[in-house]
């Protein structure tokens, strides 16, 4: 039974935007004076608490106001000054992958641990605008043993209870906690309604709640008359006890009853839908930023191992702050004012050449020790994944000047064996008819988490490579599919499967580029749903581009009113998966475009990327966060089948198509229909009810120029049994290359590292420890089935197990001669059970 006299925790707090409607430099003046304004509270008044987040405030003010940190060091020794949210800032917790959210947690609370001996254990994220449902295990492997939100709001999402336990797929459980009403109060805020939100949102059974009072945003807290207006209503309040306190004496005051709670298995979403499709470049670059990272902590690993080279922990920390603290949820979220905006993909580029100077040298440490002696020059392929991969690889060799086939070059591996190999075109623009400069599109068969030589000189061995493509300008054929083209509008209008006769383009085509009506705000609040279709871009002309044994492919140029849209798609031998390019110049305003794709069935499901897995959602048309690739599913309908096949039982029952991309994180499922979010043009910073037209001049989102790249995987029966993650990693994660000119060494010329046996798994980081004590390895389960297998590093085999949708993390270091595999959290602390 609830006890008669309810208590209010008075949370004083400020939220913080660092960036928002003002650049990072005004984000951290506010910083301090914020601190310094909460301290003079805590003087002033004996009562009061006070609860900050984010390692990045923190480190502003120990940077640049030494006497201020001490007194906050004091009032945090005292019990007044609460720390939470032990992550670098609030990120948007949708977009960044699973590792980027480890990495907010592990360097947010290495640096309390550092600074403050503080173990931060709760979560909050106030204003982020939705949080995938996979959250619960990385917070809870992070070692957080709480979450507290605001958005999605109640009108957004229906909850049983403002506290509850939060469930992910793979059972984890978290205390979460939504804020009722505002996460901020002003001068002018009713205190009394204020707190009536608060008491009407407590769950029964429960005499504690919470209310948040401070000035926010642009930081602020709690006022002097706000804290005395807060006390007077305090005694004044008979029924109810008042009194400042901090998150984490509401969650002991709870404890007794929480197992009673009930559970949410679900994502917490929809607030602010048009965030993960605005600022087509800032999200681009954020996802190369984070592969970027990945690539040079493998690289950094191998050289450490292979080549002796120390590992640039310091190098690599920086560059992880950097790109975490521009994953800021109105950073990231495409939300902030143009500077701000700006700001965060200059970093973002800063990151990704920074990442690529390290791995070059890594790779280059690596190069140096092998045996590269013999005609010409070579390439070293780097594999980043645990796994043998098979690609195909581009890649422009220094031949002198000399035109390739003119004068005899050749591509053969580390055995001398003849590599198959097409021209294609060159980057650079040469005034020749036949460019010096040479271009080269040939597979590679790269060893796990390892190296392969691949070499080029004149007069090394060629092989004649039989080919089994076609190409007109309206059609492509290889092995696996024969494509047809509508010459009007550009789209693919079918996709044959040559083994069965199967079609899986639906009568609505795929490649439909759409064009739609947006007047919404810079958010999209209010909108759920993307519907009013204005438009679609026309083919103006489709042409042969690539015709040759290993690859076709058409370009298609596009237009709609002015703007203009060039794809290339490209089919290649022996390699079921269609590759998109796409360059796109756009100057359209209050618009949004879609690339829609419709699948043959009439009892779809659409599965999506999301964080450390993948989550099944309704096919209703709601805008909705996924990150690497979506896919849609079902049971074919009647079709008409080329008669020069035999029609034959769809293989698994199912008929499905899915999309990849390197760099867009919005899309939509309606029934069968499938459409990825290409661009979104509101005005920068643009907030309801703002009246369009008071402002003299408008900054607008997604102006100009854009290139990226998707890849389109059709299938036959379900998509757990293709290859698609690998390939969606594999397209943001590519293979590392490395020029090598002819010199003696002691390694061969071919080599793996480590080895990932294990179908249903993946592995999401090889990292060096945070203390330079070994490596780390992250592995998680891919397809939701959970499964088994073996980690071989440097010739030692460790078994693994994992139940469906569980990542895991072990430390790898060496004891005398042998590697030592010991399971550990995320924030790489041994278990107790390891």
């Amino acid at each position: 039974m609830r006890q008669k006299k309810p208590v209010v925790h008075l949370i004083g707090q400020a939220h913080l935007d660092p960036v928002w409607l003002w650049p990072w430099t005004e984000g951290r003046a506010e910083a301090a004076a914020t601190c310094y304004s909460a301290v003079n509270c805590l003087k002033r008044y004996p009562d009061f608490h006070f609860t900050r987040g984010e390692a990045q405030i923190y480190r502003w003010i120990e940077e640049e106001a030494a006497e201020l940190w001490a007194e906050i060091c004091g009032f945090i020794a005292e019990g007044r000054w609460h720390a939470v949210n032990g992550m670098v800032i609030q990120p948007d917790m949708n977009l960044p992958q699973g590792e980027s959210l480890v990495r907010q947690a592990l360097l947010g609370k290495r640096y309390f641990q550092e600074k403050l001996s503080l173990d931060v254990r709760i979560a909050f994220c106030v204003d982020s605008f939705g949080h995938a449902g996979t959250l619960p295990q990385i917070l809870r492997k992070c070692g957080f043993d709480t979450y507290i939100f605001m958005r999605p709001k109640p009108q957004e999402k229906e909850l049983p209870s403002e506290v509850f336990w939060w469930q992910s797929p793979d059972g984890s459980r978290i205390l979460t906690y939504r804020i009722p009403g505002p996460y901020q109060t002003t001068p002018r805020t009713d205190n009394e309604s204020h707190i009536a939100q608060a008491l009407a949102a407590m769950p029964e059974g429960l005499a504690d709640t919470m209310s948040f009072v401070g000035v926010g945003n642009h930081g602020g807290g709690p006022t002097r008359e706000m804290v005395e207006s807060l006390q007077e209503l305090a005694r004044r309040r008979q029924d109810v006890c008042l009194r400042f306190s901090h998150p984490q004496a509401y969650f002991d005051a709870i404890a007794l009853h929480a197992a009673d709670l009930p559970v949410v298995a679900d994502e917490l979403q929809h607030h602010a839908v048009g965030c993960y499709a605005v600022n087509s470049q800032l999200k681009r670059l954020h996802r190369q930023a984070e592969g970027a990272l990945l690539a040079a902590e493998r690289l950094a690993c191998l050289s450490n191992v292979w080549a002796g080279r120390s590992i640039p922990l310091v190098e690599l920390d920086w560059l992880w702050w950097d790109v975490l603290f521009n994953q800021f949820h109105d950073t990231l979220g495409g939300t902030s004012v143009k500077q701000g905006e700006d700001e965060a993909i200059m970093a973002f580029g800063r990151a990704i050449l920074s990442a690529r100077e390290l791995t070059n040298d890594a790779g280059r440490a690596i190069a140096a020790t092998l045996d590269t002696s013999g005609p010409g020059s070579t390439v070293i392929v780097f594999n980043p994944f645990p796994q043998p991969t098979r690609q195909y690889l581009e890649y422009e060799p220094w031949t002198e000047w000399q035109i390739w086939d003119a004068v005899g070059w050749g591509l053969v591996d580390e055995t001398g064996q003849p590599v198959p190999h097409q021209i294609i075109e060159a980057e650079a623009a040469m005034h020749l008819t036949n460019s010096p400069v040479n271009r080269l599109v040939f597979p590679v068969d790269l060893p796990p988490l390892g190296y392969r030589l691949y070499r080029f000189a004149p007069g090394l061995p060629r092989t004649e490579t039989a080919s089994s493509l076609s190409v007109t300008p309206d059609s492509l054929v290889n092995e696996f599919w024969q494509l047809r083209l509508d010459p009007a509008s550009g789209a693919i209008i079918s996709c044959l499967d040559q083994a069965t006769g199967v079609e899986l383009v639906g009568p609505a085509d795929w490649n439909v580029a759409q064009v739609l009506h947006d007047p919404s705000d810079t958010w999209s609040h209010g909108v759920t749903h993307y519907d009013e279709i204005v438009g679609q871009f026309k083919a103006t002309q489709i042409k042969i581009c690539d015709q040759g044994p290993l690859q076709v492919s058409l370009l298609i140029e596009r237009a709609y009113e002015g703007n203009t849209w060039l794809q290339q798609l490209i089919l290649r031998r022996g390699d079921p998966a269609l590759l998109l390019r796409n360059w796109l110049c756009w100057q359209g305003q209050w618009q949004l475009v879609k690339l829609a794709f419709q699948v043959p069935t009439d009892e779809p499901r659409s599965f999506h990327d999301v964080p450390f897995g993948w989550l099944e959602r309704p096919c209703s048309g709601q805008e909705v966060p996924t990150q690497m690739w979506l896919d849609v599913q079902g049971p074919p309908v009647g079709q008409v089948v080329n008669l020069s096949y035999i029609s034959k039982e769809v293989p698994g029952g199912q008929v499905g198509l899915a999309l990849l991309n390197d760099g867009k994180y919005s899309c939509d499922v309606h029934g069968n229909i499938m459409r990825l979010t290409i661009l979104r043009t509101p005005p920068y910073a643009y907030h309801d009810p703002h009246v369009f037209g008071s402002k003299r001049r408008y900054d607008w989102v997604d102006q100009g120029y854009q290139e990226f790249n998707l890849v389109l995987l059709p299938h036959l029966g379900d998509w757990r049994e293709t290859d698609l993650i690998a390939r969606a990693r594999a397209l943001n994660l590519p293979p590392v290359c490395i020029t090598s000119h002819a010199h003696p060494g002691r390694r061969p010329p071919s080599g793996s590292l480590a080895q990932l046996i294990a179908p249903e798994l993946e592995l999401t980081a090889l990292k060096p420890a945070e203390d330079g004590l070994g490596f780390v390895v992250r592995i998680a389960d891919k397809h939701g089935r959970g499964g088994s297998g073996q980690f071989i590093w440097q010739e030692q085999s460790f078994d693994l197990v994992l139940a469906p949708f569980e990542v895991s993390t072990w430390r790898l270091y060496q004891e005398n001669e042998d590697w030592q595999f010991v399971a550990c959290d995320m924030l790489e602390r041994k278990l107790n059970n390891a």
